[in-house]
């Protein structure tokens, strides 16, 4: 009887052991299991991740692709438009340029016409009248007010012809003729002071010499008529191969951002003269304190 007891008390034994590692052995595979889905749930996530970095990053790179070639276009549009207007300035220069030789030739032959024959006449025939009437002896008041009407008339000519080209700036010069200029603007109501560390006796190529001369003249012009100044100086120098001129007035001036107002007093065209040149002229300008401008042009060879 204790045999069986303990037989049985085995067998229960071995039974109980067999259940706890086949309930062990379920709950490692139950775990392991859990561990598979739990990993592939999180290479999932992390594959869902990475496709929606990949999207973002897509969409990032389409949009600043799409803004270069967007800058690219209006920079391309720009220079495009740039460089119409560059054209149509220099058009616009050239034209201005072109109207502006055809009138210093025009001068030139008009003032050559003007001296070199009507003044001629002139002369002659107030001679042959002198010489009329000093052989006759003639002392009538028509004669004498025919001699002065010729005589007007040739001092008329005379400075009309010098207007157009003054007969200082062929024969002496552009340094004697501007230092002239200064003189003859100059009155009661305003003085032109002359200064010049270049030579009198300096040179240089006729027609530079005249564009030079007309934008200095057009510029006292201006002085003259707008400025109201008491005072004005002109200053010449050369440095670096280049012609420096300084014009200075004591006169009311005008607002530098309101340039573009004064172009009208013949700036656009002093402009389009020195440009022709490579030079470059600057403005300095405040109201009621009068106006500085510096011009900068390479002297020809």
């Amino acid at each position: 009887m204790f045999r069986f007891k303990f037989i049985l008390s085995l067998l229960l034994l071995f039974s109980f052991e067999e259940i706890t590692f086949a309930q062990l052995k379920n709950t490692a595979q139950t775990s392991q299991i859990e561990n598979n889905q739990t990993t592939v749930n999180y290479l999932s996530k992390s594959e869902q991740l990475r496709n929606k970095k990949i999207v973002s990053l897509t969409i990032i790179l389409t949009v600043i692709i799409f803004l270069l070639f967007y800058f690219l276009y209006q920079n391309n549009k720009l220079k495009q438009k740039i460089k119409r207007k560059d054209t149509k300035q220099k058009i616009l220069l050239n034209i201005i340029n072109s109207g502006i030789d055809s009138q210093e030739v025009e001068r030139k032959k008009i003032a050559s016409f003007l001296h070199d024959n009507i003044n001629s006449l002139l002369s002659s025939a107030g001679l042959h009248l002198n010489t009329f009437t000093a052989q006759n002896d003639l002392k009538s008041e028509e004669i004498r007010k025919a001699k002065a009407i010729l005589s007007e008339a040739h001092e008329l000519l005379r400075d009309m012809s010098h207007d157009l080209v003054p007969s200082l700036l062929v024969r002496f010069g552009l340094i004697y003729a501007l230092e002239d200029l200064c003189e003859k603007n100059s009155n009661s109501a305003i003085e032109f002071e002359f200064s010049s560390a270049i030579p009198i006796s300096r040179r240089y190529v006729e027609k530079f010499e005249m564009k030079i001369y007309f934008i200095v003249s057009e510029l006292f012009s201006n002085i003259t008529k707008h400025s109201n100044a008491k005072k004005a100086k002109l200053s010449l120098a050369e440095r670096e191969n280049q012609l420096i001129l300084h014009i200075y007035d004591d006169g009311i001036g005008f607002k530098t951002q309101k340039l573009k107002d004064a172009e009208g007093f013949g700036l656009s065209r002093i402009r389009a003269r020195i440009k022709k040149y490579k030079g470059t002229l600057s403005i300095t300008s405040k109201e009621n304190q009068g106006t500085k401008i510096k011009i900068q042009i390479p002297l020809p060879h």
